[in-house]
């Protein structure tokens, strides 16, 4: 290649790169009124969607050459976003009630930001424009569940076949338990019927379940998670079914104080029922005569 030829490379990689920075510059700004335009098909039910998209046009990039009417057509747009979230604030939780209902569920809860379906909160927060969705306390899912009636029933079917439909083996559970709970009195060398602190055994309990390709080869792809909800849901049950031995062995739960309650390294809140339960501190085993 001639140092002509050379050159014009140079100057025509320089015009590309300011060519591609334009177009990156103008999608930023198109990305957005489309779904705009998308949602204004219907803005009651897509109020969330118009008021993020407003967010991102009410400060398009100032280096970009746009429409002299694009200011009063994105304020209009905000007046509408604005209006339509307003609404959805006292229809959203009707629109939910009736979307459980279809599904069977009625939803309790007195409240318009605070719904109960079976063993799981609902709390609607208009502020921040999502719903969270909880069980015994945690989140069940570290995604973004929107404004919309159709993601929030989504989400909570999905929670509950992951939750609430898995086939548990109570008695294997407690043997697990069990075994996790010798296992932190060992490394403390105490014996059985010393209290040990729940979180402890937690975390134990998760390494008891790995399977075998995880203890011979420990790797994140063979890894088992065993999340607090899960958890939070098998204790719940094991208490209703009121078997609590295990090889002559009973199992006992120590709920916290109130200043220990709120330290998650040393207490874990159980539910009982959707919005009842104890901050559990202590787990422990005692030997029946």
């Amino acid at each position: 290649m001639s140092e002509n030829t050379e050159i014009l490379s140079v100057d025509l990689s320089e015009v590309r790169k300011i060519l591609a920075g334009e177009v990156k510059l103008r999608n930023n700004v198109i990305k957005p009124l489309e779904n705009a335009v998308r949602a204004l098909k219907d803005p009651h039910k897509n109020a969330v969607a118009l008021a993020e998209a407003c967010v991102v046009l009410e400060t398009p990039p100032s280096e970009l050459e746009l429409p002299g009417d694009y200011q009063s057509l994105i304020e209009k747009l905000k007046e509408t976003a604005d209006e339509n979230l307003s609404e959805l604030e006292f229809t959203f939780a009707r629109d939910l009630r009736e979307a459980f209902g279809e599904k069977g569920i009625a939803l309790g809860g007195s409240s318009a930001s605070e719904l109960i379906a079976e063993l799981f909160i609902i709390k609607v927060d208009m502020r921040r424009k999502q719903v969270d969705m909880t069980f015994s306390r945690q989140p069940v899912t570290d995604k973004k569940i929107k404004l919309n009636v159709e993601q929030v029933v989504s989400a909570y079917e999905r929670a509950r076949r992951e939750i609430c439909e898995r086939n548990v083996d109570l008695n294997a559970l407690l043997g697990e338990l069990f075994e996790a709970y010798n296992r932190v009195l060992k490394l403390s060398d105490k014996p059985v019927g010393t209290r040990t602190i729940i979180v402890d055994c937690y975390r134990e309990l998760i390494m008891v379940r790995q399977p075998a390709s995880f203890r011979k080869t420990p790797s994140k792809q063979k890894f088992t998670d065993y999340p607090k909800t899960h958890f939070a849901h098998d204790m719940m049950q094991l208490r209703r079914s009121q078997n609590m031995m295990y090889q002559g062995h009973r199992l006992n739960l120590g709920t916290a104080t109130i200043d220990v309650g709120s330290d998650s390294a040393r207490a874990m809140f159980l539910a009982t029922d959707a919005n009842e339960g104890q901050f559990i501190q202590h787990l422990y085993f005692t030997k029946e005569k």
